[in-house]
This record gives structure tokens, C-alpha cells and sequence, in this order.
């Protein structure tokens, strides 16, 4: 019996942030409904409201999302077209400065290189010249998260009206899959005589090493 309550916990937990993401998803899906794209003021609301309940089921917060999801909603009536804008760029903006900070403040010393601290818990111990390519590709990444989140105000004052919506509505996303795309073809190439993992292997760990990296900049902190 005393092992049952952790686990249901955790299987309480689990549930929640899995119905936290499903709720970010239909927030998205919301958008392309005819039904509601016509009206923007409940349109707007509504997407604000399920995603906030998506952030206090994934993080649990419920008083403070409460609070902040009915201020939001209520802005998002009066006005709707700002809000709209204000919620993609805090969606596009919060997880690339996530990534930004994460991979930058690695190559900060003593700190070590996010990406060579994956291929470790991979492989365990790193050639040199495994260890020189890891570094370049986090330097690489951060450059490039530097761009995206730059990319749209550039778009905005340099581009064509409306180019600045590219990168938000999917143009970063895509750059980013062709850039893994093609790092993967020229790892093979640069790095040989070596054990390269799976996709969903380099994932878990990328996993493991940023939560090691938050839980450092927390006690940090």
C-alpha cells in the first residue's frame, strides 16, 4: 500500500500534463474552424482560456493561471486583434529564448557544451574530434535560434507588408527541420568509425540534459 499512492500521483500528474497538451493543440486547431474564425473576439477568448487552462494542468498553477487567463480573456474582448498578436509572440518567443539561453549559457565556461553534454550520456566519452564538432553545432544553434527570434521584427521593418507572420506561422520550424535534416548527413560525413544513435535516443537525452541544466540555473539562482 505505501507504494500505490506515489504511483497514482504520478499517473495523476502524467494525465494532466497529457490533457494540458491536448488543450494547447485544440487552442491551435481553433483558428481553422469556421464555426469560429468568424468571430474574433470569441475566438481569441476562447484560445486564451484553453491555453491557459493548459498551462495550470501542465505546470500547477491554478490560482495564478486563474488569474492571468481571466485578465487575458477579458483584454481578448475588447481587444481582440492585439491580444492575437501579443499570444503568437509570447508562443514563438517563449521556447526559442528558452532554447536561445539554454544552449548559449553552455558555452559559457565552466559550463560544457549542451550538445557535447548529450553526446556523452549517449556514448560516454568523447573522441577530440567528436568533441570539437558538438561544440561547433551548439554554437550553431544557438546562432540560429538568435536569428529566429530576431527574424520577425527584421521581416517587419525590412520585408514586404505581412512577411513578418513567416517565421510565426511556420517558416522556423521548417528551417529548423531542414537544418537537422541535413546536420545529420553531414555528421556522417565529418564524424566516421562511429556509433550514431537513433532520433529518439539523442531526444531522451537532450531531455535528461536540459532538465539538468534548468535544475542547475534554478539552485544557481
Amino acid at each position: 500500500m505505501p507504494t500505490a499512492k506515489p504511483d497514482s500521483f504520478k499517473h495523476t500528474k502524467n494525465a494532466k500534463k497529457f490533457s494540458g497538451i491536448v488543450l494547447f493543440f485544440l487552442s491551435f486547431l481553433l483558428g481553422h474552424l469556421p464555426s469560429f474564425s468568424h468571430d474574433q473576439r470569441l475566438l481569441v477568448a476562447t484560445i486564451l482560456v484553453l491555453q491557459g487552462i493548459a498551462v495550470a494542468l501542465i505546470t500547477d498553477r491554478y490560482r495564478v493561471m486563474a488569474c492571468v487567463t481571466l485578465f487575458c480573456g477579458v483584454l481578448a474582448l475588447y481587444f481582440p486583434t492585439l491580444m492575437k498578436v501579443a499570444d503568437t509572440a509570447l508562443l514563438y518567443g517563449g521556447p526559442l529564448g528558452t532554447l536561445f539561453f539554454m544552449f548559449t549559457r553552455s558555452l559559457m565556461p565552466p559550463n560544457q557544451p549542451l550538445i557535447s553534454r548529450i553526446a556523452e550520456r549517449v556514448h560516454g566519452g568523447l573522441r577530440a574530434d567528436v568533441e570539437h564538432y558538438t561544440l561547433a553545432l551548439t554554437v550553431f544553434w544557438s546562432i540560429f535560434f538568435a536569428i529566429a527570434l530576431l527574424a520577425p521584427l527584421a521581416l517587419l521593418v525590412t520585408g514586404p507588408t505581412g512577411a513578418w507572420r513567416w517565421p510565426l506561422s511556420g517558416g522556423t520550424f521548417a528551417c529548423a527541420l531542414v537544418a537537422m535534416i541535413a546536420e545529420a548527413g553531414v555528421r556522417r560525413l565529418m564524424i566516421r568509425n562511429f556509433e550514431h544513435v537513433s532520433l529518439l535516443a539523442t531526444i531522451r537525452a537532450f531531455r535528461s540534459a536540459s532538465a539538468e541544466a534548468t535544475q542547475k540555473t534554478i539552485f544557481r539562482a
